[in-house]
Formats: C-alpha cells, structure tokens, sequence
C-alpha cells in the first residue's frame, strides 16, 4: 500500500467515524421507513469510497450530505414506483370485479366509454342504442363503480 492510500484510508475512517451518525440521522427523517437508515447511511459511505480520487478533504461534509440527498431522492422513487404499480394493481382489480356485476349491455357501454374512451354518440350507433340510452346506462354504471370503490376504500381507513 502507497502513502497516498494509507493517508486516504486513515481519513476515510475518520469521516467514517465522525460522520456517520449525522448522515443516519439525516437519512431517517426523510424516508418512510427509518429503520433502513443506517443501511442507507452505509451506502453513503460505499459511494464515498468508490469516488474517492474525488473526494477533496475540505469539501467532503458537503458531499456527504449531496450522496445521502441523491440516495433518499433514488430510494424514494424506486419505492413509490413499487408501491404504486401495487396499489394499482389492487384498484384495476376491484375496478374489474365491479364491472363484471354491471348487467351485461351496460357493462358493454361502460367498457366501450372507459376502455376505447368512444363517446356516447359513437356507443349508440355501434350497439344500435339512443344516444339519450347510452348516457343514462353509462351514468348508472360510472356510480356503480364509484359507490362500489368507494365502500372498499373506507373499509381500509
């Protein structure tokens, strides 16, 4: 081992030491879950050595905290990602279960309005319907759906 990399080594144990309960602690109160903190402070600390022929002495606190901010940011976005591709999985399904109980035409009209986005004039000539037909079963479908949403989702609060 060369001087140049023992001295880096002795002062990234040092920041190590002398930072690293500053950097958990600023990580813990900006995400959901601040048990991962000090994983995520540990990454920090990964990132500051595999940059390391950058890392000037007199400028590290500030870096510290911009790859703690840059690691929060990531970890935010990669988690409501999941958690809303879940979410809405979880929704279509219900929304799905909700429309096979409409009956059978104005389910039809409802998913030519919601899934091909036609509207009522363009539904009526295709299903040989009133347009004045169309837009009342739409109408008692769309507060089937929303009634029917609506009760599942004031049973999870």
């Amino acid at each position: 081992m060369n001087k140049q990399q023992a001295t880096f080594d002795d002062f990234f144990s040092e920041c190590y030491l002398k930072y690293k309960e500053y950097i958990k602690n600023y990580i813990a109160i900006r995400i959901c879950h601040p048990h991962e903190a000090e994983d995520l402070a540990q990454d920090v600390f990964v990132r500051l050595w595999e940059h390391r022929v950058f890392v000037n002495k007199d400028t590290v606190w500030s870096l510290l905290f911009t790859i703690a901010r840059n690691i929060v940011t990531s970890e935010d976005t990669s988690r409501n990602t999941t958690e809303d591709t879940i979410h809405f999985r979880e929704l279509k399904k219900m929304h799905d279960q909700v429309m096979e109980t409409l009956p059978v035409k104005r389910r039809q009209i409802y998913e030519l309005s919601f899934n091909h986005e036609l509207s009522c004039p363009a539904i009526a000539g295709k299903l040989s319907l009133s347009p004045r037909t169309v837009e009342c079963q739409l109408l008692l479908a769309r507060k089937t759906v929303c009634n029917y949403l609506k009760n599942e989702f004031s049973k999870v609060g």
